[in-house]
């Protein structure tokens, strides 16, 4: 059986995408969906939130960073494409 850090990272690879380049970033509220939404998740695996929390921190902030570093990724992928098409 997963631990929880290995289930919130599995959840998040799978759930969690770099946002569309040219439309607003994701917000607040679509983060806390995430967030709730990998508690919902994570108790059908038996795994509470004060546990996930245990070993990620608070789950907004991880989730917010995740999107973060995908956008930054994908900004990057981008930028050497476009140059390499230059």
């Amino acid at each position: 059986m997963a631990t929880p850090k290995e289930f919130v990272e599995f959840w998040l690879e799978n759930s969690v995408h770099a946002d569309e380049q040219y439309s607003p970033r994701r917000g607040r509220e679509s983060v806390q969906r995430l967030a709730d939404n990998l508690v919902i998740a994570a108790e059908s695996q038996g795994f509470t939130k004060a546990q996930l929390e245990a070993e990620i921190g608070d789950l907004y902030d991880y989730i917010r960073a995740m999107i973060d570093q995908k956008n930054k990724t994908e900004d990057e992928r981008l930028a050497k494409d476009r140059r390499d098409n230059a």
